[in-house]
């Protein structure tokens, strides 16, 4: 009898998740879609950077959804602090700010999702987060290349970067040009 083996994209196992975020509002619709997408289980909630590090720390989450613009610590102070302690839960960014999407990936956010979060858009974070989790699990092939996510990564910061100077360029309109 043979066991049928697992899309590498379903979930093989629940996530557990901790949302942080100073609006309740954007955690209780953030929980609401999760919730429907199936497969996460939030595990705590914060309001603030510093109470979101005592959250993490006592919950121990695969993964942390991080506003970037909090009272106390901001998001990325909150990151940086997670890299420092050493291996830690996946961030995903959530935020209504698009200028900060290259700095999530300097401090190795697993994606970056604008508010109103879409339902389509947490999915694939959640699958790329589920693959960086299961990377983790799975020991190391002898010698293994580079980290396929890390390639990931590179071309989504490339493509922010090139978007991000049309965006400096502004179009004014003076009499007829």
């Amino acid at each position: 009898m043979s066991l049928p083996v697992p899309n590498a994209l379903e979930p093989s196992a629940t996530l557990k998740a901790v949302l942080v975020d100073d609006e309740q509002l954007a955690r209780d619709e953030l929980g609401y879609l999760l919730g429907q997408i199936g497969g996460v289980d939030v595990v705590g909630q914060a309001g603030d950077g510093v109470e979101a590090l005592a959250v993490i720390d006592g919950s121990d989450p695969e993964v942390v959804f991080l506003d970037v613009q909090m009272p106390g610590l901001t998001g990325f102070e909150v990151a940086r602090r997670l890299l420092e302690s050493g291996p830690s839960a996946h961030i995903i960014f959530v935020t209504a700010y698009d200028q900060h999407a290259i700095e999530a990936f300097e401090v190795n956010a697993v994606d970056y999702l604008l508010k109103p979060v879409e339902a389509g858009r947490l999915e694939q974070a959640l699958q790329r987060a589920r693959r960086r989790v299961e990377t983790e699990r799975q020991p190391p092939a002898a010698g293994a290349g580079p980290n396929p996510s890390n390639d990931q990564i590179e071309r989504i910061v490339k493509m922010m970067a090139a978007r991000q100077v049309r965006r400096d360029q502004v179009a004014i309109k003076v009499g007829e040009r």
